[in-house]
């Protein structure tokens, strides 16, 4: 696209020449010194991107348009790792928070938010009669299989795609006690067979087995069969199906993947879009399962936080009103239709899979060869002022269909400066 036609207010301002990191690679020298792994969250990490060609540190945010420590401007499709919903300082965050913090952050005791968050979350998530507030995701998940071994008796769970950083679910991994390892089956979802081994492994370790734990894969799209199937065998088997919403809640459909699928999960555990940004995490379902949390030793002082609870009310309800499902849908469905398109013409293996609103860049099945293509990819979007993720990316409902038709043109651009050398090569 020639610069000089990029005028609208949605777009980002052109990047003459090279991309400026000079302030970003100062900053992540000072970050080597002092924070283990960089960044709080290994997503975040330079190495998720295009080291050296991608900016390290953003500064501020409006909309769906972001700005980097050099003054670069980007669309972002990363948005919060799913978490700004609604874009960066939207009013339905910003205001809350202004109306509510003279008010305090922290009481001593509960307050009267507590409970409109927790109607606002009622409101939407099918079968759902109680609700209770964490901070992050990981600790929704936990609550969920304590919850669930308590509920069931039994110890053995069956986690499906990432369910968080606590011992139960990266129990493989360095520093988590080695007995452990036979607690948990991890299972993937990422091809059909997969779906049958599941189903499969529930019937042998019915018995054993406390919960499913379910995070729905995004480079394909899971049918409504294949959940109830999966609802059936969980029944049949007494395993309780939780849902990991995390990602899905309030993004798929209004109620989640349970809406969307047409599936009835026993709880979910829902973060991320919960408060379009400020933390929050839930564990929500019926009274007969969530009522048995008081029985346990579930708890955490910053649940209650006031600023966090009344932006979850407020963006809840703007949700319900705004129509935005269907705007994320109906950009991210234009996004993969382009995006393919061009790849098709231009002979690149790039497609983009998976939901509408949570578009999944694919250029190779085979993970280390995907990142080997992604990367120069990232770092061209980049360049032209779109910042990717190197595999899952999200709708927001700030998002035009200036910004997407721009992507999609920057996307064919950058697919065709890839393939030019091995073209002149032949």
């Amino acid at each position: 696209m020639d610069p000089a036609k990029r005028n609208h207010p949605s777009l980002p301002r052109p990047i003459v020449g090279d991309l400026k990191l000079d302030n970003s690679n100062r900053l992540l020298a000072d970050a080597r010194r002092m924070v283990p792994g960089l960044s709080q969250s290994m997503m975040k990490r330079p190495e998720m991107f295009a080291p050296g060609a991608f900016p390290v540190f953003l500064k501020h945010g409006h909309g769906a348009l972001v700005e980097d420590v050099d003054g670069q401007q980007y669309i972002d499709f990363i948005s919060g790792l799913g978490a700004n919903m609604l874009g960066h300082n939207h009013p339905d965050v910003v205001e809350p928070i202004r109306k509510h913090l003279e008010e305090g952050v922290l009481h001593s005791l509960p307050t009267p938010v507590e409970l409109t968050a927790a109607q606002a979350v009622l409101d939407l998530i099918p079968g759902a009669e109680m609700v209770r507030f964490f901070k992050t995701g990981a600790d929704a998940t936990s609550s969920a299989v304590r919850l669930a071994r308590y509920i069931t008796g039994k110890e053995r769970i069956i986690t499906v795609g990432y369910n968080g950083w606590h011992d139960h679910f990266m129990f493989d991994t360095p520093g988590v006690p080695a007995a452990l390892t036979g607690l948990t089956m991890r299972m993937p979802l990422f091809t059909e067979p997969d779906e049958a081994a599941l189903l499969s492994s529930i019937a042998q370790h019915g018995k054993e087995l406390a919960v499913v734990l379910l995070s729905v894969p995004y480079n394909r799209v899971l049918s409504r069969e294949f959940f109830k199937a999966l609802r059936a065998t969980c029944t049949a088997h007494g395993v309780l199906l939780v849902l990991d919403e995390v990602v899905t809640g309030f993004r798929l459909a209004l109620g989640g993947a349970q809406e969307y699928f047409g599936v009835e999960a026993d709880f979910v555990c829902l973060s991320k879009s919960i408060a379009a940004g400020m933390p929050l995490s839930a564990i929500a379902g019926s009274a007969r399962h969530l009522s048995k949390l008081t029985e346990l030793q579930v708890s955490t002082t910053f649940g209650g936080e006031l600023l966090s609870l009344a932006v979850c009310e407020a963006v809840l309800k703007g949700y319900r009103k705004s129509g935005f499902i269907e705007h994320i849908a109906s950009l991210g469905r234009r996004l993969r239709e382009g995006v393919n398109a061009k790849a098709e013409k231009l002979g690149s293996s790039l497609r983009v899979v998976g939901y509408d609103a949570i578009p999944f860049f694919l250029f190779d099945k085979n993970p280390p060869e995907h990142a080997k293509k992604m990367q120069p990819f990232q770092a061209g979007m980049a360049h032209r002022g779109v910042l990717l993720r190197r595999d899952v990316n999200f709708i927001c409902a700030a998002h035009t269909a200036e910004q997407i038709e721009y992507t999609i043109e920057m996307a064919g651009e950058v697919m065709q400066s890839l393939l030019a050398p091995s073209a002149n090569a032949a």
